[in-house]
């Protein structure tokens, strides 16, 4: 089995496991997550003034950039898609699919589409992440995670998962089984469940979410090709945050190694 690659995210606008740091010192927060044993980093629109000049420090650390992480109304505009072609990543993640009906869910269908086909035809692939509203069943009691699956191919798109906003949404083992035959690539991040928006910087598995749980059925269900480090708030010791939760995830990929299912 190959080990799947470990990244962290980057977060925006001052949320995320680096706060406002790597918009304010980009080479020396890629030097911490280089310190820290990660194989790179999943970057969102903050980030991104000058893609080319983030690709590059990466490279010049032997760090990979896993995504360009955007939200819906930023790729809505079509101005992300130059951005994720500079930065030279073959994934383009989206948040903030309309989902607070089933209607909104199956009116977002045919733009997913084309957003999927933008991105093939720049030969990178369209994963959708979640928050808890995919996740939570609807009056039919469907999620909208199941709507898009069962509307769109495999070939047209694929899934991120969170494993923190899948706790939120209800049923993480249902979300985990509704994406596995196309997702590879997870977040992995601990919180509240009870109070999903807590200004708090959980370190990984101090918080409600049941993280060896999840990764139990994970393993079970499908495979891992990359997992990200994801915080909602920032580190106030920024450097033994991003050793703890590495460490955190690297035993959980060495537990399955020795476990495989």
């Amino acid at each position: 089995m190959t080990t799947p690659q470990l990244f962290v995210q980057t977060g925006i606008y001052g949320y995320g496991i680096f706060g406002r740091a790597a918009e304010e010192d980009l080479e020396g927060t890629l030097d911490m997550v280089k310190a820290a044993g990660y194989d790179g980093v999943e970057v969102m629109t903050s980030l991104t003034g000058d893609p080319r000049r983030l690709s590059e420090a990466c490279a010049r650390r032997g760090l990979s950039i896993s995504a360009f992480h955007v939200f819906w109304h930023e790729l809505a505009d079509g101005r992300q898609w130059d951005t994720a072609e500079a930065l030279g990543t073959s994934r383009v993640i989206l948040s903030g699919i309309p989902s607070e009906n089933e209607e909104a869910a199956r009116a977002s269908i045919a733009p997913l589409r084309a957003f999927a086909a933008e991105a093939a035809a720049r030969n990178m692939r369209l994963l959708v992440h979640n928050h808890a509203e995919e996740c939570r069943p609807l009056p039919s009691n469907r999620t909208v995670l199941e709507i898009l699956v069962e509307h769109t191919t495999c070939e047209e798109l694929g899934y991120v998962i969170d494993l923190h906003w899948a706790a939120v949404g209800g049923d993480v083992a249902r979300t985990i089984r509704t994406t596995a035959d196309r997702c590879d690539y997870y977040h992995i991040k601990d919180g509240s469940i009870t109070d999903p928006e807590e200004p708090h910087s959980y370190d990984l598995g101090s918080g409600e979410v049941d993280l060896n749980g999840a990764w139990k059925e994970i393993r079970s269900t499908g495979t891992v090709a990359t997992v990200v480090v994801e915080r909602g708030m920032p580190a106030n010791d920024l450097p033994a945050a991003l050793h703890h939760d590495a460490r955190f995830v690297r035993q959980l990929l060495s537990d399955s190694a020795e476990n495989p299912r």
